[in-house]
């Protein structure tokens, strides 16, 4: 990767006297070039051409257009009916789409989250809880119910 060694070089430093604050560097200033960069990164260390350094988690952005309606609608009645797909997973997929909840938020909940006063069943997500609709709360129930004859060490959702 010519453009990351002339980079480099203005930097005033060798591939073989790179240090870790030059790779942050690059990654941080060059977006465009970093995927190309940390194949050509590992192979230098592998081969011992370079210092091993640690490179940042590559990020891979797919579809960056928002869902339309009509999709996340037919994908939430998808959730509710098919009960092919596993209930935690439609669970799951039914609280990012009502809610826009990142992934890493949803598998931290457990069934402690969950709140059913008897007429309105509420998770979680933050301060107050939120409502879920009538058919989204009957699948939360039943995975919850799913999940209350486990030992309490296993019940994390």
């Amino acid at each position: 990767m010519f453009s990351f060694l002339s980079w480099l070089a203005d930097r005033g430093r060798t591939l073989e006297h790179c240090h870790q604050a030059d790779v942050d560097a690059w990654h941080t200033e060059k977006p465009a070039t970093r995927r190309p960069a940390q194949t050509f990164l590992r192979w230098c260390m592998k081969t011992s051409r370079m210092p091993r350094l640690t490179l940042p988690p590559q990020v891979i952005n797919q579809d960056q257009a928002p869902l339309h309606q009509y999709r996340r609608l037919a994908i939430l009645r998808r959730t509710r009916n098919d009960d092919s797909l596993p209930l935690r997973a439609r669970v799951a997929a039914a609280l990012v789409l009502l809610y826009a909840q990142p992934v890493t938020c949803i598998v931290r909940l457990t069934v402690d989250d969950v709140i059913d006063d008897g007429a309105t069943l509420t998770v979680r997500l933050g301060d107050p809880p939120s409502p879920l609709p009538e058919l989204v709360a009957d699948l939360m129930r039943a995975y919850v119910q799913s999940r209350q004859h486990l030992p309490y060490a296993s019940r994390r959702s």
